[in-house]
């Protein structure tokens, strides 16, 4: 295939579509021409009916071929409708016949003029014009669709309208030729002027026509991926869901039975190395359990099949209570851990071992992320609508703003030098949300390079809690 043949064939094939588009709508004037044409033909045959004498003495086969010509025009124009309806796709073909077709109408109401004509009959001649303008003013505004088409049909009747006037040697013919020929330029251009406006209707369609159809692919793309990202996202959190838990079993064995070795709870191991060894095992084992937990939440939040159950809890004895977890590691690397609860906060609605989690997740990270010596504060207060925030803060290094929306996503962690040294996951963020959001509430960062983190966790109150909630009112 030649450059040149690449490049026409979009020309080609916009040219077909136009195409196409212009017979559709010359085709469904063809019933209304089908009646139309034969009625306006009675109608200008009537008067010769002998009703007015002064048009003069027509014979009665030129008045029934005058009407004749527009029934077979008309069974013709039948015809090609319901053959169109049913084949239209070869446009070149349709085009050829429909202005075919066009031309006889055309020839039709040009043969009117010689059928009613009588020589020398002025009142004749004026009374045959008529008519016939009106069938001008017809075409320009019934077959501008197709320029070629308004030709095929306004040719022949102007061609053989103006021989029959300037054969005639009576006196009236010029001026009735001029008269006529006046017509003929104006409804040319009024046809030229409707024809452009076809054309700017036509390729506006098609325009929006195009875009509806980018918009609907671009639709049905989307969400043939969204549907295979769902799939893939609830495959994977079915295989970690299966995983965690077949993974769960033998690892409370590994525990059990080095946690044993190490207390030599029936008897001494020996060697002192192979205690030692056991509780290095036991303590792997202790974070690998943690690890493969908190796996197994996250895959439960993303099907839907995590439960909370909220109750009315004191803040700070459940605070404290998480902290025993946390204060071992603070206090090995010489930090300040304070707790802050202001005195208006009398509970809080969440269930209990998810903001315990909470709690431990946000306090590892501030722990694991804060430099020796540095402060982590968690805080609580009550909001105006009676809901309690949260809030665990620290003087560490801080997080880009820009890393923001990334953190929050499972396994994602922010690169820095104390990451780096502190390892972990980058579960415990994407934990804390989607235990928030379990609740109604909601859970953000804000940070700055330099002016370390602050993490609030927001739980709505017991009368804004989701639905499901609604009426629980046990305490802690």
């Amino acid at each position: 295939m030649t450059a040149e043949t690449i490049t026409e064939t979009p020309v080609k094939a916009e040219y077909s579509r136009m195409l196409q588009a212009r017979l559709d709508m010359v085709v469904a004037q063809l019933p209304i021409a089908a009646w139309l044409n034969p009625g306006w033909a009675l109608v200008s045959v009537v008067p010769y009916l002998g009703m007015f004498p002064a048009l003069g003495n027509i014979a009665p086969w030129r008045l029934a071929a005058a009407i004749g010509l527009h029934l077979i025009n008309s069974f013709l124009a039948n015809v090609l409708y319901r053959q169109y309806r049913r084949d239209p796709l070869d446009t070149r073909m349709w085009f050829r016949k429909l202005t075919a077709f066009q031309s006889m109408i055309g020839m039709s109401w040009g043969a009117m003029v010689w059928l009613l004509w009588e020589p020398g009959n002025a009142i004749n001649h004026i009374a045959i014009l008529a008519p016939i303008v009106a069938v001008l003013w017809a075409y320009a505004s019934s077959r501008v669709m197709h320029i070629a088409i308004y030709a095929a049909g306004v040719g022949p009747t102007a061609v053989l309208a103006m021989a029959r006037f300037l054969t005639d040697p009576s006196g009236i013919a010029w001026p009735t030729v001029t008269m006529f020929l006046l017509t003929l330029i104006y409804t040319f251009i009024q046809a030229l002027g409707a024809a452009r406006q076809v054309e700017i209707m036509l390729r506006t369609r098609f325009a929006n026509d195009d875009l509806t159809n980018a918009l609907r692919e671009t639709r049905d793309e989307a969400l043939k991926k969204r549907f295979e990202a769902e799939a893939a996202n609830a495959s994977k959190t079915t295989f970690l869901a299966n995983m965690s838990h077949e993974l769960r079993t033998p690892l409370n064995a590994i525990l059990g039975f080095s946690d044993i070795i190490a207390n030599e709870t029936f008897g001494p191991v020996g060697t002192p190395r192979y205690r030692e060894y056991a509780g290095d095992i036991n303590a792997s084992g202790t974070h690998l359990l943690a690890i493969i937990n908190d796996i197994l939440d996250i895959a439960k939040i993303e099907s839907g099949k995590m439960e909370v159950e909220p109750q009315l809890l004191n803040p700070r004895l459940t605070i404290q209570s998480a902290l025993r977890v946390l204060l071992v590691r603070a206090r090995e690397k010489r930090q300040n851990m304070q707790v802050a609860i202001a005195d208006d906060v009398a509970d809080v609605f969440a269930d209990e071992r998810a903001f315990k989690q909470i709690v431990i997740n946000l306090g590892t990270n501030a722990v694991k992320f804060t430099q020796e010596g540095g402060e982590i504060v968690i805080s609580g207060r009550r909001m105006a609508d009676g809901g309690f925030e949260l809030c665990i803060s620290d003087n560490g290094p801080g997080i880009s703003p820009a890393l923001l929306d990334r953190i929050f996503t499972p396994f994602n962690q922010i690169d820095n030098r104390y990451n780096r040294q502190e390892g972990g996951t980058g579960l415990g963020l994407s934990l804390v949300r989607g235990l928030a959001e379990l609740h109604g509430g909601r859970a953000w960062i804000e940070t700055e390079i330099g002016q370390g983190v602050r993490a609030h966790v927001v739980f709505p109150p017991a009368k804004a809690a989701p639905p499901q909630f609604q009426g629980l009112r046990a305490t802690a």
